[in-house]
């Protein structure tokens, strides 16, 4: 197994981990994404910090980056279940806002309100 396969399946096992925490204990959207935030971060500064373990640190933190997207838009999905007769475009838009907000506090911090 290749170092950057063990880094990425190890702070994968973290960000599900602060997911399932963050539902449970109903914390802010803004609390979690920052807490997402400075994993993937701390994760970035540790490969920079040595890099003969990962050849693409650019490429590690992007599919971190997406895999905690995904983890987000796969809950706000579950809690966002409407009846049958609500049309699929809805749900799009939806899922399309949840991207924009969660890569607006991502990158940004806060969310305007």
């Amino acid at each position: 197994m290749k170092c950057i396969d063990v880094i990425e399946g190890t702070v994968k096992s973290i960000l599900t981990k602060v997911q399932a925490v963050s539902i449970e204990d109903r914390l802010d959207d803004t609390e979690y994404v920052r807490m997402v935030k400075a994993i993937i971060d701390a994760t970035d500064q540790f490969v920079g910090d040595n890099p003969e373990l990962v050849d693409d640190p650019r490429l590690l933190n992007r599919v971190l980056y997406e895999f905690s997207r995904t983890l987000w838009l796969t809950n706000q999905q579950a809690e966002e279940k409407t009846p049958d007769d609500i049309s699929q475009t809805a749900n799009s838009d939806s899922a399309e806002y949840q991207t924009y907000y969660y890569d607006y506090l991502y990158h940004r911090g806060n969310y305007p309100r």
